[in-house]
């Protein structure tokens, strides 16, 4: 077996960064379908004069469209090169102390 370059490292830790945070977002998305169909339900079962469950689904629908956000492809991205840009400061920090 070959080993890495640095550059394949860095490019798979992104895609796995990627794939990470979009299933963490229809993780998210499956939940607020079934949570917020069940409050639809129990609203219009229990008093279907007073329609409350839009509320929950509207303020959760922001918190949801704002993971969407953070979960796209170029934001992700940008993040692991903040990160490895960090990384590469800390360590050549931790080289210049200790030189």
């Amino acid at each position: 077996m070959s080993e890495l370059s640095l550059d394949e490292f860095l490019e798979s830790w992104k895609e796995i960064e990627i794939k990470e945070s979009m299933r963490g977002f229809y993780t998210h998305l499956v939940a607020y379908i079934i949570v917020n169909a069940l409050l639809a339900f129990i609203n219009l079962w229990t008093s279907p004069g007073l329609i409350w469950f839009y509320w929950p689904l509207a303020g959760w629908g922001v918190g949801l469209a704002f993971h969407y956000a953070f979960s796209r492809q170029h934001h992700v991205a940008e993040e692991v090169e903040k990160k490895i840009a960090q990384i590469e400061y800390y360590a050549r920090s931790k080289k210049r102390r200790q030189g």
